[in-house]
């Protein structure tokens, strides 16, 4: 009788360690997540005109722990520099891919985690840049000083902190701050890019933010 009492009381043991252990497992496929980021539509109203990134991405949700993302975005300037009145446009597509790391994996929370991650990003584009005519010191003429459709192919990789909360159902809001250093130096015979499409005013590093609405799926 006790040997049996022993065994139902093992065999049910079993049962429940095994039932635990499946409900802690977290499925492999979480979900995805489409984001739009509107500070790229923000800072142009309370900062500076001058240039602006439009962006949106697609996320995998693997574990809770790993988040795979693609981002895809527009970026355009428009500007005339104080001091020489010297015009210069861009406009291009730009493109990044990376992941981000959740800190907080481990407690599968509904309300939101802390993450990290890395991007490496790519854009190529043309430049213009304007300036007054000259005056040519032999002849007196003018001379139009304008240089058209510059080539810029740019390679670049990002270091990112954020969070993410949920605000109601599968609606979640989103910030991130970025490091960026660019692994490619535009450079040409008239000099250097002044902005980049998707990574900034040009320069060895610099830094970025987002502020995302995100929808999860």
């Amino acid at each position: 009788m006790r040997r049996r009492t022993f065994s139902l009381c093992l065999a049910i043991s079993l049962l429940l360690s095994l039932s635990g252990r499946a409900e802690e497992a977290s499925p492999f496929f979480r979900g995805v997540s489409v984001s739009a980021d509107v500070f790229g539509w923000i800072y142009p109203i309370f900062v500076s005109d001058a240039f602006y990134n439009n962006e949106a991405s697609v996320a995998v949700n693997l574990q809770d722990r790993f988040f795979p993302v693609v981002e895809v975005g527009y970026g355009h300037c428009n500007t005339v520099g104080d001091l020489y009145g010297i015009r210069y446009t861009t406009a291009a597509p730009y493109y990044r891919v990376g992941m981000d790391y959740n800190f907080q994996y481990k407690k599968h929370s509904p309300v939101g985690f802390i993450f990290c991650g890395a991007r490496v990003g790519y854009s190529n584009s043309t430049y213009n840049v304007e300036a007054a005519p000259l005056t040519d010191p032999v002849t007196g003429g003018i001379v139009p000083f304008t240089l058209t459709d510059i080539p810029c192919r740019a390679f670049w990789g990002e270091a990112v902190v954020g969070i993410r909360s949920r605000v109601w159902k599968g609606f979640s809001l989103g910030w991130s701050i970025r490091y960026k250093r660019l692994f490619s130096n535009c450079t040409s015979a008239n000099g250097n890019p002044w902005f980049i499409p998707g990574y900034g005013i040009h320069g060895t590093e610099t830094f970025g933010a987002t502020y995302q609405l995100i929808w999860n799926f």
